[in-house]
């Protein structure tokens, strides 16, 4: 059994397998796990030294698992929504080796905050891009230009969330800057 899997029955989620994405409304055949599946192979419509330069493997990765909230362990949804954050609103350039560092800043943090959670995106302004619609796109440039803007919707439609996310992404920007004086 996937993970997802396991993770949705923890949060009494019931998998629907006809019709669109129970979460995001995909317009897919057979529901989350068809958009699952379409995730899974999404990052590879163009080289993975392009994904990287353009950052559409990790806004990808960050703007579904948001948009599946349900899916995930529930500090997952800290993690991509501040990786947007610094994306996004930051203009960080991310890189895998930024990962560690996000993952290190948000275990300090969760000891802290223990009982906090990343509430549901704001009902009244979800993405109108999906997983579906970036997967449809025919050309570089066009996959590129539709990833950004579901990812900007995705991290808009989290709104009540944001303070959680600059907060995180000081500590992050802290930790960048110590880490990197004492590198030097």
């Amino acid at each position: 059994m996937p993970k997802w899997v396991e993770q949705a029955a923890k949060n009494d989620l019931e998998i629907l397998e006809d019709g669109q994405c129970q979460l995001c409304g995909s317009d897919t055949l057979h529901g989350i796990t068809e958009c699952v599946n379409t995730a899974g192979k999404i990052t590879h419509k163009i080289s993975q030294e392009k994904g990287i330069q353009h950052m559409t493997i990790f806004l990808c990765v960050d703007a579904h698992a948001l948009q599946h909230t349900l899916i995930h362990g529930r500090w997952n949804n800290h993690f991509h929504l501040t990786r947007l954050h610094l994306i996004l609103q930051d203009g960080v350039q991310w890189t895998y080796d930024l990962t560690t560092l996000l993952n290190e800043v948000l275990d300090e943090y969760k000891r802290h905050h223990p009982d906090e959670v990343v509430v549901e995106a704001d009902a009244h302004h979800q993405p109108t891009i999906t997983v579906i619609d970036v997967d449809a796109s025919q050309e570089e440039e066009e996959y590129i230009a539709l990833v950004w803007q579901w990812a900007e919707q995705v991290y808009a439609s989290f709104s009540e969330n944001h303070a959680i996310a600059r907060k995180l992404a000081t500590l992050f920007h802290q930790r960048w800057t110590k880490d990197s004086v004492a590198a030097s």
